[in-house]
């Protein structure tokens, strides 16, 4: 077996930095609205998916594949 097999069978586990993000009890997340491109193309806004931003600590919403907050730019979630 080569190292990398032994860590998959040993059970050590690589975590996703963004993979669980939470938000404090008193903190509400902040609604951050459509990206430029959804409003742009005039699409609907419920069929449009939330995507987190921890830097302005809240949600805004894409209807494409889009990476950047609308608000900082931040792009790590």
């Amino acid at each position: 077996m080569t190292e990398s097999d032994d860590d998959a069978e040993g059970g050590r586990v690589l975590r996703f930095p963004q993979s669980r993000t939470r938000i404090g009890p008193r903190e509400p997340a902040r609604d951050l609205g459509l990206s430029a491109l959804t409003r742009l193309a005039g699409a609907d806004a419920r069929s449009a998916r939330g995507h987190w931003c921890s830097r302005c600590r809240g949600i805004w919403y894409s209807c494409f594949l889009e990476a950047e907050c609308p608000v900082c730019g931040n792009r790590h979630g």
